[in-house]
């Protein structure tokens, strides 16, 4: 409890809080055109910039050539003798932690281009020849060329260049789903001037630290850049440069920068067939379920799995049981992640979703248990005893979690345990449902049916509402 003086963070007690859970909006992801924003933790996703190239929008395409007339400007300045002027220029490219998108666990951090990085790019373009009479046509060619540049740079690169483009992109969708803005002054790129110069913008803003936030469009993001080093090195170098049934050696990424340097026309046949083949390139989805035959394939090994911990079966149990969740009862429940925490000395492994209210089931939920997420609390016992309740039901005492859990467990509960349930319900209102292996091939089945799991457990909840007092 907070005292007097005492600032409190209105996402304090939030898993993996998203902009709309701190200011009572109900944004669906599968509804809007941008990545609802994560406040703590950033998106394993970044901007790719052969998705600007391959557009047919026109105000894609200008963006494109804004970008590579930032690096063009670069390579100018870098190759007629005004090295310090090109270092200037990409020193101001940082990660904008206003995005939030890369891979950071558990923190929303940003960083400039290092010294090393930036002096690197200053002097291939001095040094490879074929960029002195033109520029490049592509920026992600940079990771081909650079030490230090890799996708996460490339992103950065991309971001800082049109962050003026993404301020007015994230006004408008503010200005269309309500979302408070605060006024902020951000620091772009000048396509006209050629020259970083700052500009105000209104913009949603994190409550606990008051740090801006930009609104990332999902069309334009990928896991990692068509254009890219992994790629590249598979089919491009390998199979170029090393001997027969040598392809599969691991060369030092140094070394084979420091070759395509030197063979710059290995690096632009290989960009030649990425744009070729450009039809094939689509932004990735922010969560991709598995497969039908693969959930089927996990519900039936979680029914193999002997009950406890002998041979980390309870941790098999909680690996699986998590896939198949969080597969099964997508998108109507968005995963926000796993947490461990202990009580009375217990090791407890959660599964957390989002609620969006989806559904009219899912609304009920939020309306009347306050569920604006769901806690699933994985249990790998043959039986479920009143502690187990006990131990979710004290979880629940938190307004932001809301007042209704769900325990999974291997099967049903005695009679004993659902008394206790109910008793509890009665004392302050809160929900405990329990699913065991039934219940996921029940889901499964719905599943393999065309027909929504979700369904399952309302099936749940309609027994549980049937066995409290009328």
């Amino acid at each position: 409890m907070a005292v007097d003086g005492e600032e409190v963070d209105p996402v304090a007690s939030i898993f993996n809080p998203r902009l709309s859970d701190v200011f009572g909006l109900v944004i669906r992801q599968d509804e809007v055109d941008f990545v609802v924003p994560h406040l703590r933790e950033d998106l394993p996703l970044y901007l790719d910039p052969f998705l600007l190239w391959k557009s047919d929008d026109p105000e894609y395409r200008r963006l494109h050539a804004d970008l590579l007339g930032f690096v063009d400007e670069v390579r100018k300045h870098a190759i007629d003798g005004r090295p310090i002027r090109a270092c200037t220029l990409l020193s101001e490219v940082s990660e904008p932690v206003e995005l939030g998108l890369g891979y950071a666990a558990g923190t929303k951090r940003g960083s400039a281009l290092g010294p090393g990085t930036i002096d690197g790019i200053v002097r291939t373009f001095q040094q490879v020849p074929q960029l002195h009479a033109a520029g490049l046509d592509h920026l992600e060619i940079l990771s081909l060329l650079v030490p230090g540049i890799a996708e996460d740079r490339i992103s950065d690169l991309t971001a800082s260049v049109i962050k003026r483009w993404l301020a007015e992109f994230t006004e408008r969708r503010c200005e269309d789903w309500g979302i408070p803005t605060t006024r902020r002054r951000l620091q772009g790129w000048d396509a006209a001037a050629l020259d970083w110069r700052p500009f105000d913008a209104r913009l949603p803003y994190n409550p606990s630290d008051g740090s801006p936030v930009l609104l990332a469009p999902l069309n334009l993001l990928r896991r990692l850049p068509w254009i890219n080093y992994g790629d590249y090195y598979r089919t491009a170098y390998a199979p170029l440069v090393l001997p027969p049934g040598r392809a599969g050696r691991a060369i030092a990424k140094q070394d084979v920068l420091t070759y395509n340097r030197a063979h710059f026309e290995t690096v632009r046949g290989y960009v030649i067939e990425r744009e070729a083949a450009a039809g094939a390139c689509a932004p990735d989805p922010l969560f991709t379920p598995l497969r039908l035959a693969t959930v089927k394939k996990k519900a039936s090994e979680i029914k193999a799995l002997p009950t406890g911990r002998d041979d980390g079966a309870d941790k098999k149990f909680e690996e699986l049981a998590i896939d198949v969740l969080s597969s099964a009862l997508y998108p109507e429940l968005d995963l926000a992640g796993r947490q461990e925490r202990t009580i009375s000395g217990a090791h407890i492994r959660d599964v957390i979703f989002h609620n969006d209210g989806k559904t009219p089931f899912l609304t009920d939920l939020r309306d009347q248990y306050g569920a604006r997420q769901l806690v699933f609390e994985l249990k790998n016992v043959a039986e479920l005893d009143t502690e187990h309740v006990n131990q979710l039901y004290r979880y629940l005492d938190d307004e932001d979690m809301g007042r209704l859990g769900l325990l999974v467990a291997r099967n049903p509960p005695k009679s004993s345990v659902q008394r206790n349930i109910v008793d509890l319900h009665s004392s302050k209102r809160r929900a405990v449902l329990c699913l065991d292996d039934s219940d996921l091939d029940l889901m499964v089945a719905l599943l393999d049916s065309g027909r929504r799991p979700i369904e399952a457990i309302r099936k749940k909840y309609v027994e549980f509402t049937r066995r409290l007092p009328k």
